[in-house]
Order: C-alpha cells, then sequence, then structure tokens
C-alpha cells in the first residue's frame, strides 16, 4: 500500500489533543485513517429522541477521551454520531475497548495523483433555438456565454416567468456550495461582495472562517459557481445571480485524502443548520485510490458512505440536493460507476449530456447498489462555458458532470424561489420530483441518463398544476399536471366546467400508469379521484381532457 501524504488538519484543538498526540506508538505501528461510531451522544442527551437526538452535537467528553486514547479527531458528524480521524493501528484495540464506541472502521489508502485521468475532450459548442415568443425576454446578450445551454434545458423560458412575475433571478434563496475553495476576483462575482450576499463561509481544509478572497488562479469552486452566481452582462450571467450564498471549501486542490469525503459530509450539516434551501454539489468519492481498495459497489447503496448519509439528513431537513454523479463512466469497472453521495435517495443525481443530447461515455451509471435507478435526471455539460478565474473577464470551456450539476442546482433555485416552502403546499421534494418526472425520458428512465435530459419549463408547468384551480377552462385541449397524493387513497379535485375529470389518467415519476376511477363526493360535490395503487405519499403526473362541446 502507498503511503498516505495528506498533511493534518484539525476540526479540533486543545490540551488533550497535544496529549494525544505526544502518546508513544508502538514500534512499526503505521498510522490509519479509521471511522469511530459511538454508541450514543452521553448523558446530556438521554433524554432526547428521533430527530432532537440526531441535532445534538456529537459528546465533547467522548470526543476528549477518544484524543486521549490516541486518535486525532478530523470530523464529527452529529447526525451520524460518527468521528473520523487517525491513529497508530496498535491503538485500534484500545479505542474499540473504551465504553461509548460501537466500532472502528479503518478505511484504505488513496492512490497517487498519478493514476488520475486525462482530460475530457472537448464537445461541439451547443445550438441556438430561437427565442421564446411568450413571456418576459431574456437576451443572449443577458445571459452571455450561457445562453445555448441554459436554452437547450428550457431555463431561459424559466428564468422569463421568474422576471415576468417582477422577482430577480434567486433573490432570497440560501444557496449551499462545496467545492475546492472559491478564488472570486473575477468581474462575475462583484455583485456576490456588493451586496453581501455570502452570508456563510467555512473553509473545512485550512479550518478557517475563510473559504473565499477575491483573488485569481485556478479554482474549481468559482468555476461551477459561476453556473449559478455569474453577474457579468454580455459576458456570463448565472442563473440565479441574485440568491444569498453559503460557500464551504471541501477539498484540497494540492492532495487526494479520504478526509475529504468526510469535509463534504459536515458542510453538507453546516448547511441545513445556516438555512441552505439548494445545495449544488460537484465533486465524487469511490474511485482513485489503490487498485484493490476503491469504495465497492456494494457501498453504494445510499446509506453507508458519510456524504451519502448525510446528503439523506440535508434532504430530510429541507434541502434540495443536487449533486453530480462522477466522470467514471468510462473506465468500464464491470459495475455500475456511480458514487458517492450521488449514490443517495431524495437528492438529485446529475448525469451529463453533450451537445446533442447524448449521454458522454465518461458520465457514470447506475443504478444504486439497491436498486435505485441512477442518475436521476441529465443536463449538458460538455464543454460548457464558465468563468476562467484566473482572469477578470475571461470565459472558457469545460467538461465533466461538475459542470452538469450546477445547471440543475440553478434551476431548482428558481423554482424554489416561485414555490415557496412557505405556501404550505411545496416541499423541496415536490420540486425534485417535478423535474424528474418531466425530464426527457421520464417514461422510461435508464441508469444512463436517468430520467433524462432536464426541462426546466415543463417542471415549472407541472408545479403551476400541482394544486388544481378554480377555473381550467382556457386550456385548449388538456390539462397536464402534477398531482400530489398524501397518504391515503383518495385525491379530491374541485368540480370544473369543461373538464371531463372521469377520463382522467395518472402516471407515476418513472412513468409507470396508476389505474383510477373516478366519483363523485357526497362531501363536496366535486370528484374524488381513487387509484388502485398508489405507493405512499408522492407526486404522480395527471392529464385531464377536456370534454367535447
Amino acid at each position: 500500500m502507498r503511503p498516505f501524504r495528506f498533511p493534518f488538519r484539525t476540526l479540533f484543538a486543545g490540551s488533550s489533543l497535544a496529549f494525544a498526540l505526544a502518546l508513544p506508538g508502538a514500534a512499526g505501528a503505521e498510522r490509519i485513517k479509521a471511522w469511530v461510531t459511538l454508541r450514543d451522544k452521553g448523558p446530556a442527551a438521554a433524554s432526547l429522541s428521533g430527530r432532537a437526538l440526531e441535532d445534538a452535537p456529537v459528546s465533547a467528553a467522548y470526543l476528549d477521551a477518544l484524543r486521549a486514547s490516541g486518535f486525532e479527531v478530523s470530523v464529527a458528524l452529529k447526525w451520524q454520531n460518527k468521528v473520523s480521524g487517525w491513529l497508530d493501528d496498535s491503538r485500534v484495540s484500545v479505542l474499540r475497548a473504551l465504553p461509548f464506541v460501537s466500532t472502528v472502521e479503518e478505511m484504505p489508502r488513496k492512490a497517487s495523483d498519478s493514476s488520475f485521468g486525462p482530460a475530457f475532450p472537448p464537445s461541439p459548442a451547443l445550438p441556438r433555438r430561437a427565442a421564446s415568443a411568450k413571456g418576459a425576454k431574456v437576451s443572449a446578450q443577458d445571459f452571455g456565454a450561457f445562453q445555448p445551454a441554459f436554452e437547450a434545458v428550457g431555463a431561459v423560458v424559466l428564468r422569463d416567468t421568474v422576471a415576468g412575475r417582477g422577482l430577480a433571478p434567486g433573490a432570497g434563496i440560501r444557496v449551499a456550495v462545496m467545492d475546492d475553495g472559491f478564488h472570486l476576483g473575477h468581474k462575475a462575482f462583484d455583485s456576490l461582495f456588493a451586496r453581501g450576499a455570502i452570508i456563510d463561509q467555512w473553509d473545512f481544509v485550512g479550518d478557517t472562517a475563510v473559504s473565499v478572497d477575491r483573488s485569481f488562479g485556478d479554482s474549481h469552486g468559482a468555476s461551477t459557481l459561476s453556473q449559478i452566481a455569474g453577474d457579468l452582462p454580455g459576458v456570463l450571467q448565472g442563473l440565479a445571480p441574485r440568491a444569498t450564498f453559503l460557500l464551504y471549501r471541501t477539498e484540497d486542490e494540492d492532495h487526494e485524502g479520504y478526509v475529504e469525503e468526510d469535509y463534504l459530509a459536515a458542510a453538507l450539516e453546516r448547511a441545513a443548520d445556516s438555512g441552505a434551501q439548494v445545495a449544488s454539489i460537484s465533486l465524487s468519492y469511490r474511485y482513485d485510490f489503490d487498485t484493490e481498495a476503491y469504495f465497492p459497489y456494494a457501498q453504494m447503496n445510499g446509506r453507508t458512505r458519510p456524504s451519502s448519509i448525510a446528503a439523506l439528513g440535508a434532504a430530510r431537513r429541507g434541502v434540495l440536493v443536487v449533486s453530480s454523479i462522477g466522470n467514471e463512466g468510462a473506465k468500464r469497472y464491470g459495475e455500475p460507476t456511480l458514487t458517492a453521495p450521488s449514490d443517495a435517495d431524495s437528492i438529485l443525481a446529475v448525469g451529463i449530456l453533450d451537445a446533442s443530447g447524448t449521454r458522454c461515455g465518461y458520465s457514470s451509471t447506475g443504478p444504486s447498489y439497491d436498486g435505485r435507478i441512477k442518475p436521476d435526471l441529465s443536463s449538458f455539460g460538455c464543454s460548457v462555458p464558465v468563468a476562467n478565474p484566473s482572469t477578470s473577464t475571461g470565459v472558457y470551456n469545460e467538461s465533466g458532470t461538475s459542470f452538469a450539476a450546477p445547471v440543475v442546482a440553478g434551476v431548482a433555485i428558481l423554482l424554489r424561489q416561485l414555490y415557496p416552502e412557505s405556501s404550505g403546499v411545496f416541499s423541496s421534494q415536490h420540486i425534485r420530483l417535478a423535474l424528474m418526472a418531466t425530464a426527457a425520458r421520464a417514461s422510461s428512465p435508464d441508469n444512463q441518463t436517468g430520467n433524462g435530459r432536464l426541462n426546466a419549463a415543463a417542471a415549472e408547468r407541472t408545479l403551476k398544476w400541482s394544486v388544481p384551480p378554480a377555473s381550467l377552462a382556457a386550456a385548449p385541449r388538456s390539462v397536464k399536471g402534477a398531482l400530489l397524493w398524501r397518504s391515503g387513497s383518495v385525491a379530491s379535485l374541485p368540480w370544473t366546467k369543461g373538464l371531463d375529470l372521469s377520463g382522467a389518467r395518472v402516471w407515476d415519476v418513472r412513468g409507470r400508469g396508476v389505474p383510477t376511477r373516478a366519483e363523485t363526493s357526497s362531501i363536496t360535490g366535486g370528484t374524488d379521484l381513487l387509484p388502485s395503487r398508489i405507493e405512499g405519499t408522492g407526486i404522480y403526473v395527471l392529464k385531464i381532457p377536456l370534454s367535447k362541446p
């Protein structure tokens, strides 16, 4: 196994840590990375249960005892009640003997940087299309270099809708972005600083409160952020530049290490605690280890890897999590190549398409180990323009699922803005499922592109109809939208002249038909739609034909 050269950085410091580092190691002991799972959260949390127990911090007394036993703490994750860190392999038995420790799991090593693959080949420029004839116009000048990519997934029409309602794109929405740091000297980010729009930041790698600077230099984080927050009219304009941002550095651009996944999990906890409504993640974890040490497919079940568990935890707390599925598809490992945290449930794992709408060959594939379709949907990301963070106004093309995910996140931000949770109707999961249900292959999803190409405008229309309005008489031929079925077997629809509710058809988000029958409600006089098969609470696509005059 190759020696690991990651420089130690800790999120915790103090006299107990200094004592632990001074402990002598056994002769010939090897320094290893390990996860320690704790049995509980200490006496102070004994009366807590459920979500309150999950949200309680890891016991400080337990952390001190781990350090005193020779464990150098890297990250403590409260939702999972786990701690990652480093110790001599000769001291594993000491940790396992502690009464509050449930398990100690050793992690394999990372491979050298020389194992990384070549850069991705460029793809042709995305095609242009005619501007929409309806709604407030957003010109090519406004979107600058992003225009073709945004048009191709319906995002221009969606932003027209936002503008038509008198809203600044992204205003009022908190967005978390996790990446390798943010060198934001490019003029496309000037408005972020002018507006004070960066409301939280943290560098988990360096253990400092600053992850952002206004310098120039290579910055994956700046490039992905530009697709959402860029604001340089005529050059480059992101989808939601008036949002507020939480920017977290979780990747070390100089070294590769397992601890980076731990940092991402910790950042997701902080994002949820800080009120994030959407999270954009252009990171992935599974490969680039020693040949025999990469995470096995069995771990890609959404419930094993710490970043995946954290992504699900954030989703449970109302965050719409968008994650790139990874760039491993062309390596042909003989099994699905999805990565963490894209294997998580209740998030949007994003695959990548080229200019023709075809899956790029290196886009990772599903399904998850427990059989869920992955990716959830796909977007353009092969050779797309982003801010060149080494310049003040430059734009260059980048490729990878890293650059497909922020487009989906930008669309999610706009939908969250149009359909706020405060309405009492729309949760982040409603928006997620609407995006899946309206993508190009929703009727026949697969594990190459998921539900297919994102269609932002169609998702907005679906959400628009998800609460049946008082009158649908203006619809020319039929009404197609989304129906929210909560637990129970009946969905009540208001009677509306001109609609033949008895002919309603319903599909689930995988495109499978749901047989229904319509009955007149003895209580409301409206129509009750009774399905013969509903698999719990969720969102379903509904089509109601107009009756003949």
